[in-house]
């Protein structure tokens, strides 16, 4: 888009724009009912962060904002011995779920993004 916008003539532009908008569409098409695989493919299997804070919520569930701003809750009853500075793995499980644990090794706990 950013080289359409940049171009002078406006019949020039149009026709990029005209150019992309099909381009968009035909994309749309071939990825109809596989969205959620397309997301999949394009994410990472794993992130590693720090913990910047650990919150307690509702029912004893910690609640864990990492350094990359990202928010977890988590969705199982395991305890946690992590601290803020400790360094953490977010790992792809079956079926969208995502479990966390610490780079030292360990147990690992379920997790769902929060933000």
């Amino acid at each position: 888009m950013r080289g359409c916008a940049s171009i002078k003539s406006d019949n020039e532009r149009l026709a990029c724009y005209d150019a992309l908008s099909k381009s968009l569409d035909a994309r749309a098409e071939d990825i109809f009912g596989q969205e959620q695989k397309r997301i999949v493919e394009e994410a990472p299997e794993q992130i590693t962060a720090q913990v910047k804070a650990i919150q307690k919520g509702a029912y004893g569930k910690a609640i864990i904002v990492l350094d990359n701003g990202q928010v977890w809750r988590q969705n199982d009853s395991g305890r946690i011995l992590w601290d803020a500075g400790d360094s953490v793995v977010v790992e792809r499980g079956l079926f969208g779920s995502f479990f966390m644990k610490s780079t030292g090794g360990g147990r690992k706990i379920r997790v769902k993004r929060e933000r």
